[in-house]
């Protein structure tokens, strides 16, 4: 009977043993974090409200804007209106134009500005001050409305050199709270509040009291602290340090043709696409802790003139598109 026992008690054991091994839990690795929408989003928003300042940039210059006119290819029609009296005004309106960046505009952008200097009156010039208003504006299917702005304070726009007769540094403030809607599927919506700070870098020739602002020949730098909605709700906080600006180079285009011109003769048209083609942004999106902060590398200085950057989440790069 003892020796069933024993027997009995080893085999018991045995299996206890077995049993518990086959309980123990397999440690899976984390999931990688590999969400970008929402980096391209906020990227295309901030953008898009660059180029609604660039837009008023040149009217506030009274110069032609080229890179919003029809292209080659159009069937649309933009009309350009600059009133030079007090109060002075200047709108652009466009029925389905394609432009000649490559994005389809309509709808109207007014600009009636003012100064604090009896002297000035460009857009260059000490005291600017231009208040923005969007009516029915949209660009490549995205409505974009500033009336939250309008309800809380107007879209401005303001010359920030600190006294009359300076054109060293140029540097402007873009303050606005601009809602994106996407036409197609008005479920998808993006909102972004900040103040965008911009400084001529470069042009030629160097403006001057007498001298327009040659924004085709130009060079602009952008920062500035941007927070807002992407698709989904998703919060995001996008910064952008002076000592790091997102750059666009008016003289570069990674489209290097958009269409043939046969007037007055046969020529290739060049696009007039500017995208940011470097400079650095801090981006954070999600609830407190939900997603790890990224970095935008739009690239380096003297990288090709491209629409393409790098997202950095967690020392991991990823190479991605922006949107057009």
């Amino acid at each position: 009977m003892k020796k069933i026992t024993l027997g009995f008690s080893i085999l018991a054991a045995a299996t206890s043993i077995f049993m518990v091994s086959c309980n123990k839990k397999v440690t899976e690795a984390p999931v990688a974090d590999m969400e970008f929408d929402s980096s391209i989003e906020a990227s295309y928003a901030t953008s898009a409200v660059q180029d609604i300042d660039m837009i008023c940039g040149f009217l506030g210059e009274n110069a032609f804007p080229k890179f919003v006119a029809p292209a080659a290819n159009s069937t649309g029609t933009m009309t350009v209106i600059n009133n030079t009296l007090a109060p002075q005004s200047a709108q652009i309106t466009w029925s389905n134009c394609i432009c000649a960046d490559g994005k389809t505009r309509n709808g109207r952008i007014v600009m009636t500005y003012s100064f604090t200097d009896i002297n000035s009156n460009y857009y260059r010039d000490y005291g600017f001050n231009g208040n923005l208003q969007l009516v029915d504006y949209s660009c490549d299917g995205w409505s974009i409305d500033d009336s939250v702005s309008l309800s809380a304070g107007l879209s401005r726009i303001k010359n920030l050199v600190p006294n009359s007769g300076n054109y060293s540094k140029l540097r402007w403030s873009v303050d606005g709270y601009f809602k994106f809607v996407n036409i197609a599927d008005p479920t998808k919506r993006i909102d972004w509040v900040g103040t965008l700070y911009k400084t001529l870098q470069s042009s030629s020739p160097a403006p001057t009291a007498l001298t327009a602002i040659t924004w085709t020949n130009a060079v602009v730098a952008y920062d500035g602290v941007y927070r807002g909605t992407t698709v989904g709700s998703k919060a995001f906080t996008y910064s952008v340090n002076p000592e790091q600006p997102l750059i666009r180079d008016y003289r570069c285009s990674p489209d290097k043709a958009i269409g043939i011109s046969t007037t007055p003769s046969v020529a290739i048209v060049n696009s007039e696409f500017h995208p940011i083609i470097n400079g650095v942004a801090s981006f954070t999106t999600g609830a407190e802790k939900e997603k790890e902060p990224r970095v935008i590398d739009y690239g380096t200085e003297g990288a090709p003139c491209d629409n393409s950057g790098t997202i950095y989440i967690k020392g991991i790069s990823y190479k991605v598109d922006f949107r057009k």
